[in-house]
């Protein structure tokens, strides 16, 4: 019997796979630390990828400032960088009344003031000024034009009507751009609903082939709306699964993020050659809510046969997001029904579909199953989903239905940072 640890809250699910079923496990590499963090992330902020340092920008552009952050459903390491970038831009004539502190929410909610404190340090939060991004309010939206595939662009007027914006964020998978980082703290970071809409709704018509390719259809898209609104510089972190840092990138923000993802695929890109009947995926560390979970819950659903069953592993405290309650209110609909009802026009929010098709993806390739808490119950099953409180359990379930003697089993420890890599033999 293997016994395979998973984390999950505040605590750690063991779960029990005969040796004879499993196909593979599958988590992220370690590379060796960064000896000095502080010292590589000044590095790399006086040495950028691919364009002039901080002192020649200011001196060109100006010195008001806008720093893009994470919010709270990523795990950048701000408390690390922010004090660095502050210093580097203390020294090249930025003072801190220049500087602003924009948090990147895309559509999320809006952090809280112990959240910012908490995320990124008490004395940043005390020196500078943080304001969340407004993605629903038109009168802090600057709109301009079309991307050249005609996607709208609208994005935060604080971003836009800076001298400098740097992006500080952190380099991991994404079901939709490939890889976090670079120009996606621009989009959907501090973008208007209806261009984060565009660009989400693309990216479910490639759920296939996206996720872990760093050229993609949907990050040049993210990159045209970066360049177009004038996103100046990124600080992009590589880390460890238990949050060392591997390597920090700064600089270009096409270049210096493709230098990242270098070292990032060696990270979190794992091979198999066996699509498995059962795949298990734990959802952490992206397990705050369902809308998170839906990048493990895509990932495992890539990996397993068609057919076969996936287990999401998610004890998403939040459930479905406040700002996206359409998610919950399209319930079971089918992929081609939501589709439907955008092309109609009958659908406001469609950043909530775009995710809804996501989920559709996934129940229509697999049965899927979300081992949650109790709280989350109605809504799992309200979505399509089987519900189950008890991985182990639900795990024979499956195991009966595709064949216990016969079916083998994959398991994915971190699902929201996995990039699968499939060998030829295997299903893509």
């Amino acid at each position: 019997m293997v016994l395979i640890p998973l984390n999950y809250d505040s605590r750690v699910l063991r779960l029990e796979v005969p040796d004879e079923n499993t196909a593979w496990v599958i988590s992220p590499q370690r590379l060796v630390p960064l000896e000095n963090e502080e010292e590589e992330i000044r590095k790399s902020i006086r040495h950028p990828i691919g364009m002039e340092d901080i002192r020649a920008l200011v001196k060109r552009k100006g010195k008001n400032t806008v720093i893009l952050v994470d919010d709270i459903t990523r795990p950048t390491p701000h408390r690390k960088i922010l004090p660095v970038l502050l210093e580097e831009l203390n020294v090249a004539g930025v003072k801190d009344t220049d500087i602003t502190l924009l948090v990147a929410l895309g559509t999320h909610r809006p952090m809280t003031r112990e959240e910012c404190e908490k995320t990124y340090g008490k004395d940043v939060r005390n020196r500078i000024s943080i304001i969340n991004h407004a993605w629903d309010n038109p009168d802090e939206l600057i709109t301009m034009g079309e991307t050249p595939s005609g996607i709208p662009i609208s994005v935060n007027r604080h971003y836009y009507n800076s001298d400098i914006s740097i992006a500080v964020g952190n380099i991991i998978p994404h079901i939709y751009a490939g890889w976090s980082g670079g120009a996606k703290m621009v989009q959907p970071g501090v973008c208007g609903a209806a261009t984060t809409a565009r660009t989400h709704l693309i990216a479910t018509k490639y759920l296939d082939t996206v996720l872990g390719n760093p050229d993609n259809i949907v990050r040049r898209e993210i990159e045209a709306i970066a360049e177009e609104t004038g996103l100046s510089m990124i600080v992009n972190t590589v880390m460890n699964s238990d949050g060392t840092l591997a390597r920090v990138v700064a600089g270009d923000p096409v270049k210096a993020h493709r230098e990242g993802v270098k070292t990032a695929q060696k990270i979190y890109t794992s091979t198999v050659d066996e699509t498995p009947d059962i795949v298990v995926v734990n959802a952490y560390p992206g397990n705050l809510d369902l809308w998170q979970s839906t990048k493990a819950l895509t990932a495992g659903t890539l990996l397993v046969k068609p057919g076969g069953d996936v287990i999401l592993v998610t004890p998403a405290p939040e459930g479905i997001p406040s700002s996206h309650p359409l998610l919950s209110e399209l319930g079971d609909l089918s992929s081609d029904a939501v589709w439907a009802m955008i092309e109609k026009g009958e659908i406001e929010d469609e950043v909530a579909a775009s995710v809804h098709i996501t989920m559709s993806f996934c129940k229509e390739k697999a049965s899927v199953h979300i081992v949650s808490e109790k709280y989350n119950e109605e809504i799992i099953r309200k979505l399509g989903f089987n519900f189950s409180c008890d991985l182990n359990k639900t795990l024979a379930e499956c195991m009966e239905r595709q064949g216990r003697k016969t079916c083998r089993i994959g398991i994915a420890t971190h699902g929201a940072d996995l990039a699968p890599e499939y060998t030829q033999d295997s299903y893509r």
